[in-house]
């Protein structure tokens, strides 16, 4: 007799993975996704006749495998440079080689935190960080950011006991405003008082228009902090090279847990990006696409200034690839991202980064992988996804009351 089957019942995680992945999916290649650099500021025929010939030595062809940590030639060209750009304090051999940002953050926390730790992380915060947290047995409490980064008094206020601050103090993840010095100074007092260490995600630092960019925070207290780097950004995304840059103490057990992960990033692509550092093409990459992007950057906020409603408000900020639109507490910015989908357009809501309720209500818009009159011609299809949304709006609208906390002047 055959026993009764049993309705499947599914693990507790696939339902929180399967979020993770919708929510990590590639965005398509419309105007405004957060784009990685493509066209006119990829990498030149210079990587690729490097590439060739890198490739082409002994020394770069894939035999076996090599330390978790990386490619000992890659881990010195990287901590060159960030001792150099970004006053980052570091030896070779406390550069770990990893898949990128994501990898880096989930690294973090595999090294870092125990069960039932207390994490502080921003609000708003960059989706993946939840995603990884979420992974761990922990209590994560979501820390406001004001126009100074990261309200420090109110960490503490809320939870003193943290044992990791996961924080985008170059350039805030999604809001753009970098971490004040006092900022910076009060939460490496809290983490040496507390015996913590801060994850320092250090987003787009190299891609500031004005002035030199912001110094790390690791480079004050380089025994506290973990610094995490990607090239995805400045070269592109199907690399999958990144870094982390760990205190003395950590390097074993970050090597540990980048094996367990997946043993090692492709040796080829080190080698490679290795040289293309030591014969200075990294930098004079970053430069190149540093004024691209300025370009395309100061054409979206004209266009903007001169298309969009007086209600749909730009946050002040000189860094990145992307900008954000305030909209008043009367829309729905998740509705809108959808509407904007189908009128060819791909923009990220605001509004479900944020733990606190009520949430502010705008857009991200990318504008890195773009041509100006991409951008021009998107803003215009855009006053027409507002107008539009405005019109199914009964209540009156006006300009955003939150602005005056989180700006800038």
């Amino acid at each position: 007799m055959q026993p009764d089957s049993v309705e499947l019942s599914l693990p507790a995680n696939v339902a929180r993975l399967s979020a993770v992945a919708r929510m990590l999916r590639p965005q398509g290649a419309l105007p405004f996704a957060i784009a990685h650099p493509a066209g006119a500021v990829a990498p030149d025929d210079k990587w690729r006749r490097l590439g060739n010939r890198v490739r082409a030595t002994r020394a770069a062809a894939p035999t076996g495998y090599i330390d978790p940590g990386g490619l000992p030639e890659l881990r010195g060209a990287i901590a060159d440079y960030v001792r150099k750009a970004r006053a980052v304090k570091c030896e070779p051999e406390q550069v770990i080689i990893t898949a990128g940002t994501q990898q880096g953050l989930f690294l973090a926390a595999t090294v870092l935190l125990t069960a039932g730790d207390a994490v502080w992380a921003e609000d708003p915060a960059y989706p993946g960080i939840d995603a990884v947290l979420g992974n761990f047995d922990v209590k994560t409490w979501r820390i406001p950011v004001d126009a100074e980064g990261i309200d420090v008094k109110k960490g503490v206020s809320r939870c003193p006991e943290a044992r990791v601050a996961f924080v985008t103090p170059s350039h805030q993840y999604p809001l753009g405003m970098p971490m004040s010095m006092r900022r910076r100074t009060a939460i490496l007092s809290w983490a040496r008082r507390s015996n913590a260490w801060i994850v320092e995600d250090d987003y787009d630092s190299e891609l500031r228009y004005a002035g030199h960019p912001f110094p790390s925070l690791q480079g004050l207290d380089p025994s506290r902090v973990v610094y995490l780097g990607t090239m995805s950004k400045m070269l592109f995304s199907s690399m999958r090279l990144g870094y982390a840059i760990v205190p003395e103490p950590l390097i074993d057990a970050f090597a540990g847990a980048r094996a367990m992960v997946d043993r090692h990033s492709p040796t080829a692509e080190q080698h490679v990006l290795a040289q293309y550092m030591r014969e200075g093409l990294f930098e004079a990459h970053i430069r190149r696409i540093r004024g691209a992007y300025a370009e395309r950057r100061a054409a979206l906020i004209a266009a903007i200034k001169q298309e969009l409603p007086s209600w749909a408000t730009l946050q002040p900020c000189d860094q990145g690839m992307h900008l954000v639109l305030w909209l008043p507490l009367g829309m729905d910015d998740v509705k809108l991202a959808d509407q904007a989908e189908r009128a060819g357009l791909v923009v990220r809501p605001i509004s479900p980064m944020y733990a606190a309720t009520p949430a502010r209500v705008g857009l991200m818009l990318g504008f890195g992988g773009f041509s100006t009159e991409q951008l021009r011609a998107a803003v215009l299809r855009l006053r027409d996804v507002l107008d539009a949304s405005v019109g199914a709006i009964r209540t009156p609208i006006s300009k955003p009351s939150h602005l005056e906390d989180i700006s800038q002047d």
